[in-house]
């Protein structure tokens, strides 16, 4: 089976800006433009729901900032924007950290430090007197380096810090442990004005790793060359907050002191993405246009849309090799009734058990409602339906209830098989 969910590499990176398939060059501009203004410490919040693209998002921004001169083309991103990506590329550094990649870790700010000291090979260069980096850094990490296990650090990428016998003074309070973190910070900047860091996927962290990553964030990321983009679906953030603090604690409250600016990611044109990412709606295909509408009525996201088509894609053998007998009935199955039964099961399992369960005429019904009745597209498919008195509701659902009956299983497509597929028990009727 086709997987469609694209890879987070560089060759996608680089394709989604040229194509702007994602919709989101202008803001990927707009938030080159802020941060090329920022002089003080800043925190934004990147707010999408799950697939929504925010990972692509900032990895297109950090790759647009580290290849802008690639773009010669003026179309994709003008001449007059190019310059601010260049600024920000020579004068910031962009760490990219994926915090629930490390929420195994046990202290935030450590695994913050380590990934940043990982990727040390990168930045050594701009380090301007190594001897005072290696003093200041063998300083911050006196009580780290004996509580931590290596495994996550590869110290050998760090010249000269092979012996920790010289190791400076404990550091016993928050004030020194701030006033080390900024030093080093100023160390590891070197040239470089300012340090970007993006926090991505906090949302789906353990609970008691997502609360001591914000507390870090407030207490130690205050250096005022210190840019912090947090990447996150601050609603299900939100939940993970009042899974920590209870529920009657002020999660959204809690978190708006976090952040000076929000930017959000919709998905508003899901019907360019499809069109762009998998040639979808192009030509007249009524299997195509429904499945739109059905996302649309659901308002999927990116990565809804990715998992619906690789399943629609699998399911479509068996809506091209149906008999021919009750054809009319047939287009209602594949057309309207099997594709919302597969967008409920990855958008909503409650819906989905419903219209698997006889259960279904008032979702079928609203989504008519809201998505065809009163359309072309509803004269289209009342022809295809041949349906008289043009009663396009009572014909579905009359077809829709009719393949929980066993009595008339053998003139219709195989329903109940093709749903079987997606790991669906039926329940028909005796």
């Amino acid at each position: 089976m086709l997987k469609t969910e694209l890879e987070l590499n560089e060759e996608n990176l680089k394709k989604t800006i040229e194509e702007n398939i994602l919709k989101r060059n202008s803001q990927l501009i707009m938030l080159a433009k802020l941060l090329a203004t920022v002089k003080e410490n800043l925190t934004i919040s990147i707010d999408g729901k799950w697939g929504s693209g925010k990972s692509f998002f900032i990895k297109q921004f950090k790759y647009l900032v580290e290849n802008i001169d690639d773009y010669t083309d003026n179309k994709i991103i003008t001449d007059e924007s190019k310059p601010i990506f260049r600024k920000l590329n020579r004068e910031n550094l962009i760490v990219y950290y994926n915090a629930w990649e490390n929420d195994m870790h046990t202290n935030p700010l450590k695994s913050l430090i380590y990934n940043i000291l990982n990727d040390y090979p990168k930045i050594k260069d701009q380090i301007t007197n190594f001897k005072d980096f290696s003093k200041v850094l063998k300083s911050f990490l006196r009580d780290f380096l004996y509580s931590a296990s290596f495994e996550y650090f590869d110290i050998n990428n760090i010249d000269k810090l092979n012996n920790f016998d010289d190791l400076a003074e404990e550091i016993k309070t928050i004030e020194e442990v701030k006033t080390a973190f900024n030093k080093l910070i100023n160390e590891i900047l070197g040239e470089k004005k300012r340090l970007i860091l993006i926090i991505d996927e906090l949302d789906r962290c353990r609970p008691t790793f997502a609360v001591e990553m914000l507390e870090t964030i407030k207490h130690f990321y205050t250096n005022e060359k210190i840019t912090i983009i947090v990447s996150t679906n601050n609603i299900e953030l939100s939940n993970t907050i009042k899974n920590f603090y209870g529920n009657n604690f002020d999660s959204y409250g809690y978190l708006d002191k976090f952040y000076d600016f929000t930017i959000n990611l919709e998905t508003k044109d899901i019907k360019s993405y499809l069109q762009q990412r998998f040639n979808y709606c192009k030509e007249s295909s009524i299997y195509q246009d429904t499945s739109y509408l059905i996302m649309k009525y659901l308002n999927f996201s990116l990565r809804e849309c990715n998992k619906y088509i690789t399943l629609y894609n699998l399911l479509e053998n068996y809506f091209e090799n149906e008999s021919s007998f009750n054809k009319e009935n047939n287009y209602v199955n594949k057309c309207i009734l099997i594709p919302l039964a597969l967008a409920l099961k990855i958008r909503d399992i409650n819906k989905y058990n419903l219209l698997t369960s006889n259960q279904g005429e008032k979702i079928i019904v609203d989504f008519l409602e809201k998505e065809v009745i009163g359309t072309d597209f509803e004269k289209w498919l009342i022809e295809l339906f041949n349906i008289k008195g043009n009663n396009l509701n009572q014909k579905i659902i009359d077809v829709y209830h009719e393949i929980f009956n066993l009595e008339y299983s053998y003139q219709k497509i195989p329903f109940f098989e093709i749903l079987s597929l997606l790991g669906t028990n039926i329940k028909l009727n005796d």
